[in-house]
C-alpha cells in the first residue's frame, strides 16, 4: 500500500476542511431544508476535520494515524482506572485490522513501523500498546486541542439549530 506522502490529495481535503469548519463556525439554518439534513452536515464537517487533524499528526498519513488511534482507543478499553500509567491493554494486531477494516498484512506493516518509531509497543504475545511518549508527541498534543476546538463548535452550532428550532 503507497503511503499518501506528498500526495496532492491530502492537501486538497486539508483544504476542503478548512472551508467547511468556517462554514460550521458560521451556521445559517434558515437555508437548511431540516433539522435532520443539517444535524448530518455537521456531523459529516466534523468528522472530516477528524481526519484532517488525524492525518496531520502522523505526517501525513491517514492509515497510521487510524491505526494508531485504534490501537489507543483499544488499549483503554477495559483499562482499570481513567488510563493510567501502565493500565493499557494490549491489542492483537488482528482485532486492530478487524475494527477498522484494513487488511491485516497492511495493519502488521503500519504497526511494525509504529512501533519502530518508538510510538507503540509490543507487549509479547499479548499485543502491542501505545507508549506514553506516543501521546505527548507535540503533532499529538496540537490534535487533541484542534480536535476539542473542532467539538467545541460542534456543540455550539447544534445548541444555535437547537435555538433556531424553538427547542433550547
Amino acid at each position: 500500500m503507497r503511503s499518501p506522502h506528498g500526495n496532492g490529495r491530502l492537501r486538497e481535503i486539508k483544504g476542503e476542511a478548512s472551508r467547511r469548519r468556517d462554514r460550521l463556525t458560521n451556521l445559517d439554518t434558515r437555508d437548511a431544508a431540516g433539522e435532520y439534513e443539517i444535524a448530518a452536515r455537521l456531523a459529516g464537517e466534523f468528522f472530516v476535520r477528524g481526519v484532517e487533524i488525524i492525518a496531520r499528526a502522523h505526517d501525513g498519513d491517514l492509515v497510521k494515524g487510524i491505526i494508531f488511534t485504534a490501537i489507543a482507543v483499544a488499549n483503554r478499553e477495559g483499562a482499570s482506572g481513567a488510563a493510567a500509567p501502565g493500565s493499557a491493554r494490549p491489542v492483537s494486531v488482528m482485532s486492530v485490522s478487524s475494527s477498522i477494516g484494513v487488511p491485516y498484512e497492511t495493519t502488521r506493516r503500519y504497526v511494525n513501523l509504529l512501533v519502530s518509531q518508538g510510538l507503540c509497543e509490543r507487549m509479547g504475545r499479548s499485543g502491542v500498546v501505545v507508549r506514553q511518549e506516543g501521546l505527548m508527541t507535540p503533532a499529538m498534543l496540537t490534535a487533541y486541542q484542534e480536535t476539542v476546538t473542532s467539538f467545541n463548535r460542534l456543540a455550539t452550532a447544534l445548541r444555535r439549530l437547537d435555538a433556531t428550532n424553538g427547542k433550547a
